[in-house]
């Protein structure tokens, strides 16, 4: 895959709502083995810092607490709740009842349900299979195990894996992808945009369900040329209706929509025939299943592996035994987790929720299976689940809702359960990695909290553990709701936490 500088052309609004002239998102560092395939969160600008204002500091520590929460600007909908982990006293409380979005802190509920229903340790196996030996097959079959650390370089390998067994030709490439249904997470939809946060899950995934375009300037009142990594033969198809222009000026718009099951790649404006080369960042696809199997057969192909039919979308055929022809594998599931909390990676939680769904309801994991899934994995919990809805399992928009006392029954219960401590240590920690790197980087509170941020353009929410004075364990949930920028209201939960933590 190509790696490009990223040039900022200029910001021109396209139907999606996403202009290609915005740079990408950095993502935080990583702290665990798989690499995200691009920034796939909203979360992913939470490690920027807050300033460090004035906190009270007076003996009665829950009129501080208020009075630092009662600052937050605006007229907005919040709610907060602290517990010391050891008495259940609450510290302080405001609104702790009321019904509110989350954001990505829902990922909480994906996560624990993930832990208290995977083998944690267990690495997912992408297959491929035959009926017969030989230079000619009458099929391949490419097994999804739902890994969404898959990368084109995996899949590279898998299809020379194939050629070095001598196969040479396939009459049939069958995919079994019947883990998970191929439907886009409930609530995705509620906003139109190409980001690489809001791409499907499915059980054969590629890059994040990403795609790279490049674009190089054409002959002066030519079309550009537009080039698309990873090759996925016709489950991409580019709409090229942009202009190659003299001078230094351009407007060049780059979005990816769906048509159908394929991602349609519209490169629209003008690009300055100056320029050498121009990258797009990463982009969603239209459908994850569809568009990995594509890029199989193309890599089938380029390996030596003609491909007469397909691919087609159906269960491993049971007529016969198959043999194991390839395989790859190398991430657990921890591993995954970590991601999905300390990146706040959206891709990788909508995975653990379908797995979970899968596990308790069966395959084709679906939403709703999923939502029942979590229900029945944080069952034996006891819950106070009043106002708490989890729909999908990234925290995406307004699918689900929480309110602070059942976030904090949550962690109170992953507190003392056998699987809190892996779930713990997926969290962010602040002032040190994930979405926290950047916060609380302060002596006194470095180290010491582990968290789930949450942020859309209308959200702030934080919630997880603080270490406090004298061995103190807290749990605490704050929601900030309707706000114009997270900025102030996480310099508030800040304040917040350096006032917890201190005598």
């Amino acid at each position: 895959m190509l790696a490009l500088r990223f040039v900022i052309l200029c910001l021109v609004l396209c139907p999606s709502g996403s202009a290609w002239a915005r740079p990408p998102v950095k993502p935080a560092a990583q702290a665990v083995a798989p690499k995200p395939a691009a920034a796939t969160s909203e979360d992913a600008d939470d490690d920027a810092s807050t300033p460090v204002d004035a906190v009270p500091r007076t003996p009665d520590k829950a009129s501080d607490l208020r009075a630092i929460f009662r600052s937050a600007p605006g007229k907005v909908r919040g709610g907060a709740l602290i517990v010391d982990l050891a008495t259940g006293a609450t510290v302080f409380e405001e609104n702790a009842d009321k019904v509110l979005t989350p954001a990505s802190v829902a990922k909480l509920y994906t996560s624990a349900a993930a832990v208290r229903t995977l083998d944690l340790d267990k690495k997912p196996t992408t297959e491929v299979k035959a009926a017969t030996a030989g230079p000619t097959v009458p099929a391949l079959v490419l097994v999804g195990a739902a890994d969404p650390t898959m990368t084109l370089g995996d899949y590279k390998k898998l299809a020379q894996a194939v050629a070095a067994s001598g196969i040479r030709r396939a009459k049939k490439l069958i995919i079994d992808a019947t883990l998970f249904d191929d439907a886009l997470p409930t609530g995705f939809d509620q906003k139109a945009t190409d980001a690489a946060y809001r791409a499907p899950v499915g059980a054969l995934q590629l890059d994040a369900s990403t795609l790279q375009v490049t674009v190089r300037p054409g002959a002066v009142d030519a079309p550009p040329v537009v080039e698309v990594s990873p090759d996925a033969g016709p489950a991409v198809v580019v709409v090229n209706q942009a202009r190659t222009v003299k001078g230094k000026k351009d407007a060049l718009v780059v979005v990816t929509r769906p048509a159908g099951r394929k991602t349609e790649v519209v490169v629209s404006g003008t690009l300055s025939v100056t320029h050498k080369v121009v990258g797009s960042g990463r982009r969603r696809v239209a459908d994850s299943t569809f568009f990995a199997a594509h890029v199989f057969k193309q890599l089938l192909g380029a390996s030596g592996v003609a491909v007469e039919e397909g691919p087609v979308f159906a269960a491993e055929p049971k007529g016969q035994p198959l043999r194991l022809v390839a395989s790859h594998v190398h991430h657990d599931w921890r591993a995954v987790l970590h991601v999905t909390n300390k990146q706040s990676h959206n891709q990788y939680a909508e995975t653990l929720y379908k797995l979970v769904g899968a596990h308790h309801g069966g395959a084709p994991a679906t939403a709703l299976k999923a939502q029942e899934g979590v229900r029945k994995a944080l069952e034996p919990l006891a819950l106070t689940w009043d106002g708490t809805k989890i729909a999908n399992g990234s925290g995406l928009y307004k699918a689900d809702t929480v309110t602070c006392r059942a976030a904090v029954s949550l962690l109170r219960a992953m507190h003392k359960d056998t699987a809190g401590a892996a779930w713990r240590a997926s969290l962010a920690v602040g002032g040190v990695d994930g979405t926290l790197r950047g916060r609380l980087k302060a002596p006194e509170t470095k180290g010491k909290v582990q968290a789930k941020t949450g942020t859309l353009d209308d959200v702030s929410g934080l919630a997880g553990y603080a270490d406090g004075a004298g061995g103190k364990v807290y749990a605490f949930a704050f929601f900030f709701n309707d706000i114009a920028g997270a900025g102030p209201y996480r310099a508030v939960q800040d304040r917040m936490l350096r006032r917890l933590v201190a005598n």
